[in-house]
């Protein structure tokens, strides 16, 4: 049995005990005026900057110079698909391609506005304090995944021939995984998870930390958030002193989820096709957080939530809304016959 089978199998019991009408109905109160609206709620220079041809449009602030590191130097490219040839320029950009939610309801799809599954009073988000003598929180939420094409919902550049031709579409939500419920119920999809619970994998990831707040990131550290904590266990508990920075911590996670499960994909170098993505480049993402109060800038993955989310967290909101930016990288040009 698969990796993804097993999952299936263990969540369709899951839900079985979950949405049992034993317990009184409890209805997640969402957030309203949430819907997603991309014109409004993106953060549009946060695609800059752009390369064309080895041309770079649009200077962008310190972080972004430090995010563009993927793009190429070569500005000439030919690809080959099939009996399609067709040769170019590279063009290289940050594309707004999905979106994840972190929520305290479960069953609240704020991209949607709406309460998808009455849950009866369970798998409720949760904040508490950990009995350790020092003012660290444990934060329990759920997690949903969003394919938002964004540039084709607004049908701009779709003559691109490195667009995947995906239409919206809720890729994942977390409260059908009894795995992000638990951490140890993730260890049996996640096995390998068991080798980095040890003080020399958690000593790397100080140094992950210490590149975060400098805008950067170690992509062969790829078990580490920075100083939004570890991807393992894959689960929806994390420590935190910072609220916004959990949530954002909770979303980078999901998205280290998504290729564990087989369901990420990035752009090749060579923009000639995008590749699986079983272990991310966190590299080639960042995040904008939209809801509660919507963000100044993209951060990289990581970065502290000191530099970043002050005034981010309103009284009361405890639902978040993340855009996730991808590092585009695509041989535009003209095809031979």
């Amino acid at each position: 049995m698969t990796r993804l089978a097993l999952l299936r199998s263990i969540a369709a019991a899951f839900l079985l005990l979950v949405l049992s009408p034993a317990s009184p109905a409890h209805a997640s109160s969402c957030p309203t005026g949430t819907v997603f609206n991309p014109i409004t709620k993106v953060r549009w220079t946060c695609i800059f900057p752009i390369t064309i041809g080895g041309v770079k449009i649009g200077t962008g602030d310190k972080l972004g110079k430090a995010l563009d590191a993927q793009s190429s130097s070569s500005p000439i490219c030919a690809c080959r698909k099939g009996a399609t040839f067709w040769f170019g320029v590279k063009v290289s950009f940050w594309s707004p391609n999905r979106m994840v939610d972190v929520v305290t309801e479960p069953g609240c799809m704020m991209a949607l506005g709406v309460d998808l599954m009455p849950t009866h009073g369970k798998l409720q988000g949760s904040q508490s304090s950990i009995a350790d003598g020092t003012n660290t929180r444990k934060m329990f939420a759920q997690m949903h995944y969003y394919i938002s094409p964004v540039w084709k919902m607004l049908d701009m550049f779709t003559d691109l021939p490195c667009f995947q031709d995906d239409g919206f579409d809720v890729a994942l939500i977390t409260e059908v995984l009894p795995t992000w419920q638990s951490g140890t119920l993730g260890a049996i999809i996640q096995p390998e998870g068991i080798l980095f619970g040890n003080p020399a994998a958690g000593l790397a990831c100080m140094a992950d930390s210490a590149a975060a707040a400098a805008g950067k990131v170690l992509d062969p550290l790829f078990w580490c958030m920075g100083s939004w904590g570890a991807t393992y266990p894959i689960a929806g508990d994390i420590h935190f002193d910072d609220s916004v920075e959990a949530w954002a911590g909770l979303a980078a996670r999901g998205t280290f989820m998504m290729g564990r499960l087989g369901a990420l994909t990035i752009s090749s170098t060579d923009g000639c096709s995008f590749k699986a993505q079983p272990i991310w480049t966190k590299s080639r993402y960042k995040l904008q957080l939209m809801e509660p109060v919507k963000g100044g800038s993209c951060v990289n993955i990581g970065r502290p939530g000191s530099l970043w989310s002050s005034a981010k967290h309103a009284p009361g909101k405890d639902n978040a809304q993340f855009m996730l930016f991808e590092k585009t990288i695509c041989c535009a040009g003209v095809s031979v016959p």
